[in-house]
């Protein structure tokens, strides 16, 4: 049987989105797919309207988690993977979408690689609040774990949403989230921390249909509003650790 993947949907505020959200991740193509929602204290109808989905989708797993830390993802993200039960995950953000094959596609290129993928990025194209094109595809590419810690000193180099990870690394630990350091730049710490175990991203350079929603209620504007510069900190933590 074919490796079976989780989809996360993380849930903050996202009434507008969230019902397209979800019907692009439960009409996957792919046939070995779960996906769960959890809602993160979200004071609109998200919650219901999520709710009413589930009479025409009963196998789409639901639950919710408290919003702790502003710009995070990492409570409900956290308590989806106590559900969880693919050998990949990936987290799909509320307000996002992406095409009928895009699981297929990402599944075909786990499984068809010569060497076991721990973690896998692919490109992304942006949307507006209306769900139409506004860029081209956005993407990184890097030859090997150097090149790719090399880069990650100046600029965060993979695509966060198309970001997926074999589970195994959660369950045992070596994944994790650190929200109370980093808030909305958890991601960042993140691959940081992956590359210094050793634990390569591997950069698909195709776009396999993503597609992420610019809008202004987002986490990302946010972040950008915030007095500490997390992304510089990370920066000079993991330049002087790996200088030494």
């Amino acid at each position: 049987m074919n490796k079976r993947l989780t989809i996360i949907v993380p849930c903050y505020n996202a009434e507008s989105y969230i019902e397209d959200c979800l019907i692009s991740a439960l009409e996957q193509e792919y046939n070995n797919c779960e996906v769960i929602f959890v809602d993160n204290d979200s004071s609109d109808d998200s919650a219901d309207i999520v709710e009413a989905l589930t009479e025409k989708y009963p196998d789409l797993i639901t639950d919710s988690a408290p919003n702790i830390y502003a710009f995070s993802y990492q409570e409900p993200v956290e308590r989806a993977l106590t559900h969880a039960t693919g050998d990949y995950v990936t987290i799909l953000g509320a307000d996002d979408i992406i095409d009928k094959k895009y699981a297929k596609k990402l599944m075909k290129i786990i499984e068809s690689h010569t060497s076991e993928i721990l973690a896998i990025q692919s490109p992304l194209r942006g949307i507006d609040d209306k769900g139409c094109p506004i860029s081209r595809d956005i993407h990184h590419n890097y030859s090997n774990i150097e090149d790719f810690k090399n880069q990650m000193l100046s600029k965060c180099v993979v695509t966060t949403p198309t970001f997926t990870f074999k589970r195994e690394l959660y369950t045992k630990g070596v994944l994790q989230w650190n929200s109370k350091e980093y808030l909305g730049a958890i991601d960042y710490d993140l691959y940081f921390r992956l590359a210094d175990q050793g634990i390569f991203i591997y950069p698909h350079q195709e776009w396999l249909g993503y597609h992420y929603r610019w809008h202004k209620s987002q986490a990302t504007w946010g972040m950008h509003e915030q007095n500490i510069n997390y992304d510089l900190e990370l920066q000079n933590h993991w330049g002087e650790k790996w200088k030494s």
